[in-house]
């Protein structure tokens, strides 16, 4: 018997939100998971068909905290998530790496123990638990304690276009250039603006999700990392969105609009005007991580 997982992408920060707000999105990877004779795994490149692969050691540090001995399995990976690009590619990994486990041994796993095991392979929640959950969640960790993830009901006639250039942004270069300390006048941006970005993406008040998605924390620094960013803004501005954060720490960003052929069409005039681009119209995926079996 195989099990396949399928892990959403996400988009973390979603602007104003750095490093607490995540939403799960209609673009998929999808893992098969078979006991074997010795570890095999297809479908990525050959230097990750080995125990350092991400998926094997999410797998191996699941069955470790459950107090299991790890076994050989055949891995096989089917994504249509662009590694790092800003989409939670590694979360996906990760996710699936403990949700195998699960299934292979027959544990029932609940969202939150899911969501704290990942948090230890990752270092945050921020983009596994979305990729767990489903739909957009808000997380933090008191100290010494497990993650505390919130779900928000995304409005369905939210639609995310979403731009991938062909470069990536190194995650350790977004760190580095955002500022350790901000002024108490930023935090209190900030905050108030992370309470309406949540309340807007609820209702589908994208006149709310304008107002309130003007990041001060690292969006200014970060767009420096992105050449097309400006460019690409205001395509999208001009062209109906109401606004365009960057996903993850980029090179990814994505645009939002409640009109299906306001995003029709700002998708076809990207990808005309970038063709080694990928553009894709998305929409919030409400469900995570699924589980299915074959026989």
């Amino acid at each position: 018997m195989s099990v396949t997982i399928a892990v959403p992408a996400t988009s973390a920060n979603l602007g104003i939100g750095y490093d607490c707000l995540g939403m799960a999105v209609s673009l998929y990877s999808r893992f098969t998971f078979d006991r074997a004779e010795e570890l095999t795994i297809t479908g990525c490149p050959e230097k990750y068909r080995n125990e350092d692969n991400l998926v094997y050691r999410s797998f191996v540090l699941a069955l470790e905290h459950w107090g299991e001995e790890p076994f050989p399995i055949a891995i096989d990976i089917d994504t249509s998530i662009p590694v790092s690009r800003g989409l939670g590619s590694s979360s996906t990994c990760t996710v699936a790496g403990i949700m195998g486990a699960a299934a292979l041994t027959g544990r029932i796993v609940g969202r939150a123990e899911a969501v704290s095991i990942a948090t230890q392979m990752e270092g945050h929640p921020d983009n596994v638990a979305p990729a767990i959950m489903g739909s957009l969640v808000c997380s933090f960790t008191p100290e010494g304690a497990l993650p505390h993830c919130i779900r928000y009901d995304v409005n369905p006639h939210l639609k995310f276009i979403t731009i991938i250039p062909p470069y990536e942004v190194k995650t350790e270069s977004a760190r580095k250039i955002v500022p350790k300390e901000v002024s108490l006048s930023t935090a209190v941006w900030q905050m108030g603006r992370i309470s309406g970005l949540t309340r807007g993406l609820e209702s589908g008040d994208v006149e709310l999700i304008a107002a309130a998605c003007e990041d001060k924390l690292q969006e200014p620094y970060r767009k420096t990392l992105i050449p097309d960013y400006e460019d690409v803004r205001r395509i999208c501005l001009d062209g109906g969105a109401c606004t365009m954060w960057i996903s993850g720490s980029g090179s990814t960003m994505m645009a939002v609009t409640a009109d299906g052929l306001v995003a029709e069409s700002l998708r076809a005039r990207l990808a005309s005007l970038y063709p080694a681009f990928e553009v894709h119209v998305l929409e919030c995926d409400t469900k995570g991580v699924r589980i299915s079996y074959d026989a």
